[in-house]
Parts: C-alpha cells; sequence; structure tokens
C-alpha cells in the first residue's frame, strides 16, 4: 500500500503462530521520506489472538537487524552502533545530556552504571552488550563509568542520576532537576540480582520487554509511522477522489465503497482482538508494578520505624556528638552525613547551591543545619510549647526568622520545589537571614518537612531563590 503525497509506503504480513491455536503475529512495515530527504523506518509486532492468552516474550523481527547491519541508521539522530556506548568523559556525559534532553527523542535511553571507581564495561550488574543488541534500533543503552557518574549526578541531581551499579531507564521527554523520579525507573544492583528470585537475566528480559513495549506506545508513534489500516483508509480515499475527478460513475464509486467497508469490518475484529490482548496484558503489569510499590513501601516504613527506635534508645545513653563546625565547605557533604544523619537531609541540589556558595561566613551555614537538626526536628516531633521556645531562642540566636515561603511557590513551582522520595515538593518554609542581594551576604535556606520520615528536607541554600519581587 503506498501513497504519492507524503511518499509512504506500508505492508503488513500474516503468520499464524505454530504452536498456539487461534494466535496470529502481524507484522506492519513503514517506510517514507522526511522533509530533509532521509528515508524513515518501522515497524510493529503485533500479537493477535482469539484463543487462550497465553504469556509470549517481545522482539524485534530478524529483517530489522538485517537493515541496520545493511548501513548507517540513526535513531533519534544519534547513530546506531555495534556495541552499546561507554560515557567515561565530561564530553561524554555532555552528548548523554543532550540526547536525555532532547525535546524530539521517543526512545528510552537505558543507562547501565558501573560500581564506584570501575571503568570496566564487564563489571556491570547486566550484559549490558546483549541487551544492547536486543534493543537495536529500538533503544539506546549507554554504560556510564564510576567516574563519570558524578559528573551526571552533578548536572541532573541524585533523585534523577543513576551510579553505583544501577541501571536507569530514562523516558522521553526528560527534564533535568525537575521530573518526577518514577517517571524513569531505576533499578538499584541488590535488587537486580534477586529479580524474580532469578537474578540479572531475568532482569535482562525484563528490561528487553519493556524497551520493545515502550517502543509502540503514545500518540506520536501513529504520527510519525502510521499503521497500515491507517495508510489503506489514505489510500482508498485518494482512490475515491482520483475517481469522482476523472468522472467516474456512480457503480464505481459504489464499488469502492463496498469494498471499503468491508475492509473497515475487517479491521474492526482485528482491532478488537489486538485490543482485548493488550489491555489483557497492561491490567497484569499495572498489578504486579502497584504490588511491587506496596511492598517496598511497607517495608520503607518498618526499617524507618526500627531506625527511630534504634535512635531513641541511643539518645538515652550518649549525648547528641557535639559538632565540629569548619571554618570552610571543603568537606561540607561528608560533615553532613556524619553530623546530620536521621533529622536533616539536603537533596542534590542543596549540595550545588553550596559548592556554588559565594557566602562570607560558611561556618554560619553549619551551624543553622544544626539548628534545624537540634531544635526545629525536636519542635516538629513532640509539639510541645517548651520545644517551640527552644526553637524561637536559637532562631534569635543566630539572627535568623523562620516563615513561610508564600507565594513564590505558586509562581515559580519549578524554582521552589524539589524531587524527594518519588514525589515533587514544595520548599513551604525558609530560614532568612540578612536580606541583602548581595550573594557574599544575603542568606536563605528553604526546607519543608516530611511527615512520612520524619525529617527537614534541605532543597537550596545559602543564597536568596529569584521571585516575582526580584
Amino acid at each position: 500500500m503506498a501513497l504519492d503525497e507524503p511518499k509512504y509506503w506500508a505492508a503488513r504480513l500474516d503468520d499464524s503462530d505454530r504452536t498456539v491455536p487461534l494466535r496470529t503475529w502481524v507484522t506492519e512495515i513503514g517506510a517514507g521520506l522526511d522533509s530533509n530527504g532521509d528515508t524513515l523506518f518501522g515497524t510493529r509486532l503485533i500479537c493477535a489472538t482469539r484463543g487462550a492468552d497465553e504469556p509470549f516474550e517481545r522482539s524485534v523481527p530478524s529483517f530489522v537487524k538485517a537493515i541496520i547491519a545493511a548501513g548507517p541508521v540513526e535513531l533519534d539522530g544519534v547513530l546506531v552502533t555495534r556495541t552499546a556506548r561507554l560515557v567515561s568523559t565530561d564530553a561524554d556525559v555532555h552528548e548523554l545530556l543532550e540526547l536525555l534532553e532532547n525535546p524530539a527523542r521517543s526512545s528510552d535511553v537505558i543507562v547501565v552504571s558501573l560500581p564506584e571507581g570501575s571503568t570496566n564495561p564487564t563489571e556491570a550488574a547486566i550484559a549490558a552488550q546483549e541487551v544492547h543488541k536486543k534493543l537495536l534500533g529500538i533503544a539506546h543503552v549507554v554504560v556510564i563509568t564510576g567516574p563519570a557518574s558524578f559528573t551526571l549526578t552533578n548536572s541532573v541531581g541524585k533523585e534523577l542520576s543513576v551510579f553505583r551499579g544501577g541501571i536507569r531507564n530514562y523516558r522521553p521527554g526528560f527534564r533535568a532537576w525537575l521530573d518526577d523520579p518514577l517517571k524513569h525507573p531505576l533499578a538499584l544492583p541488590q535488587r537486580i540480582e534477586k529479580w524474580e528470585e532469578i537474578g540479572s537475566s531475568a532482569f535482562e528480559r525484563w528490561i528487553v520487554n519493556q524497551g520493545l513495549a515502550n517502543s509502540v506506545r503514545g500518540a506520536e508513534r501513529e504520527r510519525q509511522f502510521p499503521s497500515f489500516n491507517t495508510v489503506r483508509q489514505l489510500a482508498a480515499q485518494a482512490e475515491r477522489a482520483q475517481l469522482i475527478n476523472t468522472g467516474g460513475s456512480e457503480a464505481e464509486l459504489l464499488k469502492l465503497f463496498d469494498q471499503d467497508n468491508e475492509k473497515l469490518r475487517k479491521e474492526l475484529r482485528e482491532q478488537k482482538e489486538q485490543d482485548d490482548g493488550l489491555l489483557a496484558l497492561a491490567e497484569a503489569e499495572r498489578e504486579a508494578a502497584i504490588q511491587e510499590a506496596s511492598n517496598a513501601k511497607a517495608q520503607a516504613l518498618d526499617r524507618l520505624h526500627r531506625i527511630k527506635i534504634l535512635e531513641q534508645r541511643l539518645a538515652q545513653v550518649v549525648e547528641k556528638q557535639p559538632p565540629n563546625i569548619p571554618e570552610d565547605l571543603s568537606g561540607f557533604e561528608e560533615w553532613c552525613k556524619e553530623y546530620l544523619v536521621g533529622s536533616v537531609e539536603l537533596v542534590s541540589r542543596a549540595f550545588q547551591g553550596v559548592r556554588k556558595s559565594e557566602y562570607h561566613d560558611p561556618s554560619f551555614i553549619y551551624r543553622s543545619l544544626i539548628l534545624l537538626r537540634d531544635f526545629y526536628v525536636p519542635m516538629r516531633i513532640e509539639g510541645s510549647r517548651e520545644r517551640r521556645d527552644d526553637y524561637l531562642k536559637a532562631l534569635q540566636d543566630l539572627e535568623l526568622e523562620d516563615s513561610a515561603t508564600g507565594d513564590a511557590i505558586k509562581y515559580s513551582p519549578d524554582l521552589y520545589s524539589v524531587q524527594y522520595a518519588g514525589k515533587r515538593c514544595a520548599m513551604d518554609r525558609h530560614l532568612k537571614g540578612s536580606n541583602s542581594r548581595d550573594r557574599r551576604f544575603g542568606f536563605r535556606l528553604y526546607f519543608f518537612w516530611d511527615e512520612e520520615s520524619q525529617i527537614v528536607v534541605v532543597g537550596w541554600l545559602p543564597s536568596h531563590l529569584d521571585n516575582r519581587a526580584s
């Protein structure tokens, strides 16, 4: 089936399954020319069943691999290579970021990170090259070294990065610092080792299956590569228009309409069979995902409860470690891990703010965080008047003011919110120091209270974030 304008050709092949009765494999092929004269190619493999809904594994038709091997092929404007790309330098990370944030990208980018410090691709949690071969021309598979992972984290934030052997699937439409991490699924190496109680081989099959499924989802797919039925309908419309323009008889037009109606009835039956199968599969995947998320949350809450009990017992026998207040910010992240754990947590964006800090008194940054640890957190947990008075006095001693962030959240939601625990959270409070607009003297610490984990989450410091007034 062909169209003259735009230049597009479509074909469809039906093949009965040799082992499952009433199951048919439908292969649709589309090829055309874009406005630049490049050849566009796409294919769909559809499982249609009128009998038992037996499970199956998605795959790429073998002729697709032959086409890729025949000459240079691009996916999302990036050359498809025989082996998975290795991201090891700052320049490599920059190229990866360009691909991740490309608004025209329509394919998944699966980033396989190596253990911390590793540059050897064979140390990955999965056989990345095998996954790459099975998703050739379907998704981008890249391996990122341990050192390069830190560069990626600095660019996209900890919650949207991937490191220490983890594997992340970046879906199209990625936005650094802003996206919900759940939109871009992450698998940790400990989870991969126990995947389906089998291990990495089961995870490899799963991620290939997901990559193939994602490749045929979305409204843009139909626009880029119209289905065979869409092309057939367009061709039929063109044929009728040509017959009318050339003075065709009513009998000839009626014959075309009858033929078209019969084809439409057949297409509706086939579409229903395909949709029924897809709905059943999607529902099963949805139920499995909900159950897994529910189990993970229950385990996390149970562990959090046990941690809180242990912290309370420890506090009964040991006084809280007196803070060491450094005079510079060179070891800031390590200091936070040592003195704030379990009470105050800084997200990646906050660490980025500190790295860029020009504030004249680094020790003041440390003291403001200790204030939150020793006075704000106890006040929120106990809720007593005594704790509130202690907090207000501590604020006064540091010449700080705790107030709501206000309308800034409404007018600049992306700027005044951060990703935390799989969701977007507004930084609804801030500690205010000097109001100076000079970054050397003005001080702000933006945070929110996470009720579930009972900790303070700091999203930005020490500079002032812009709002409508500034």
